[in-house]
């Protein structure tokens, strides 16, 4: 089993990115960068990057649903004189879908993590077509 400059496997290594990009977003990305800037192990500083576009891609998402939210706000305090009610998202929406990206992400960085601990991979081809670009 291949070790780490730590002394840990590079599979522990790889689950942990995984799932602290669950937990929290500061942690996985101080754990990424040590992966990518000390490590040698190409698996484990792929997977550091997948881990990485993970949790960008659905916080982007994240921040889209905010923009929904925030343009019904503006309707709603510019153009709430003609109405007598209030302009909202309809059904709250918005909510359900934080609550589905959310969840979303911490299936995949859970499953992505135990694949890690056997060394595997989620084969995708959004994340992979990145890495070919990009590393």
């Amino acid at each position: 089993m291949q070790k780490t400059k730590l002394g840990v496997s590079i599979g522990l290594v790889g689950a942990a990115l995984c799932f602290l990009g669950c937990i929290s977003f500061v942690p996985a990305t101080l754990l990424a960068g040590y992966v990518l800037i000390f490590e040698e192990n190409e698996w484990l500083k792929k997977t550091a990057v997948k881990m990485m576009i993970v949790t960008i891609s659905f916080g982007l998402a994240l921040v889209g649903v905010g923009l929904i939210q925030d343009i019904f706000r503006l309707l709603d305090t510019s153009f709430g004189f003609l109405f007598p009610f209030r302009i909202g998202v309809p059904f709250r929406l918005d909510e359900i879908l934080r609550y589905l990206i959310s969840f979303l992400q911490d299936f995949v960085l859970i499953v992505m993590g135990f694949k890690a601990l056997s060394l595997g991979t989620v084969k995708s081809g959004f994340m992979n077509k990145l890495l070919e670009k990009h590393m």
